[in-house]
C-alpha cells in the first residue's frame, strides 16, 4: 500500500494570481482528512510566471511538465509522479472550491470513480450560457456515444483509486484526456465504478481561460473516435473470454 494517502494534482499554466488563495485553503482542506498527503502542482515547461515560488511559500510540490505545455501533458506528468493510493485532480483556476475535496473524499468507499458533478441534483456552475451549452452538448454526446450513466463527463474535479489511473496509458493531449480516463477506466480492466457528488462550478478566480473553443470542439469529436474504438475492441475481447 503507498505510504501517501492522498495526492492532490493540480495543472497550471498561468495561475499564480489563484495559487496564492487556493493553496492555503486546499492545504487545509486535505490535511484535515488525512495525514499522509501530498500537493502537486505541475506548472508549464518553462518558468512563466512566479507559481514555483508560491509553491515553495505553501510547502507544496512544483513540477514542470514534461512532453509539451498541454493539458493532457501536465495530467501525464503528475500521475507519473504522485505516489498517493488516491488521487485526486483540481483545476488550478478557483474553479473547484477546496470545501468540496471532503465530500469526495468522504464518499470514496463506494465507487473506484468520485466525480464532483454540476448535473446532478444540487450541482450548479457559474459558467456563461455559452459555456454551459457547450458542455451540455458536450456531455450529451459522450453520454450517447458510450451509453454511461454519468451526467458530467467533462468537469476534471474526481477523486479516483491511484493504482487504477496510474495504470491506464494515456494519449490525448487536450482537456479531452478528462474523458478518456473515464472511458478507459470503464470500459477497461478496472471496469471502474462510477458516483457523482453535486458541486458548485466557481468562475475563476484571475486570468483568462486556456481553452481554444474551436479546437477544443475538434479534439473532441477526434477522442469520441478514438476510444469508441477502444471500447469495441474491450468489449470484444470480453466476448471472447466468455466463450472460453
Amino acid at each position: 500500500m503507498p505510504e501517501t494517502q492522498l495526492s492532490v494534482v493540480m495543472p497550471a499554466y498561468l495561475e499564480a494570481e489563484s495559487l496564492k488563495q487556493l493553496l492555503p485553503a486546499i492545504a487545509k482542506a486535505v490535511a484535515d482528512l488525512c495525514e499522509r498527503y501530498e500537493i502537486l502542482v505541475v506548472d508549464a515547461t518553462e518558468p512563466l510566471d512566479d507559481t514555483a515560488q508560491i509553491c515553495a511559500l505553501n510547502g507544496v510540490r512544483h513540477l514542470h511538465r514534461s512532453g509539451g505545455n498541454a493539458y493532457g501533458d501536465a495530467v501525464r506528468t503528475g500521475l507519473g509522479h504522485a505516489g498517493g493510493e488516491f488521487f485526486l485532480l483540481m483545476d488550478a483556476d478557483g474553479s473547484h472550491d477546496p470545501k468540496y475535496i471532503k465530500d469526495l473524499w468522504n464518499a470514496r468507499a463506494s465507487a473506484d470513480v468520485v466525480i464532483g458533478s454540476r448535473y446532478v441534483p444540487g450541482g450548479r456552475t457559474e459558467n456563461p450560457l455559452p459555456l454551459i451549452w457547450m458542455s451540455r452538448v458536450l456531455n450529451y454526446m459522450y453520454k450517447f456515444a458510450f451509453r454511461i450513466p454519468v451526467n458530467d463527463v467533462s468537469n476534471s474535479f474526481r477523486l479516483y483509486r491511484g493504482d487504477q489511473v496510474r495504470a491506464l496509458t494515456l494519449v490525448s493531449n487536450d482537456f479531452d484526456i478528462v474523458e478518456e480516463i473515464l472511458i478507459r477506466l470503464i470500459f477497461g480492466p478496472a471496469r471502474a465504478r462510477v458516483v457523482e457528488i453535486p458541486v458548485s462550478f466557481e468562475r475563476r478566480m484571475a486570468g483568462r481561460t486556456k481553452r481554444n473553443l474551436l479546437l477544443f470542439m475538434v479534439s473532441y469529436y477526434g477522442s469520441i473516435r478514438r476510444l469508441r474504438k477502444f471500447r469495441a475492441g474491450e468489449l470484444k475481447n470480453r466476448r471472447g473470454s466468455w466463450r472460453i
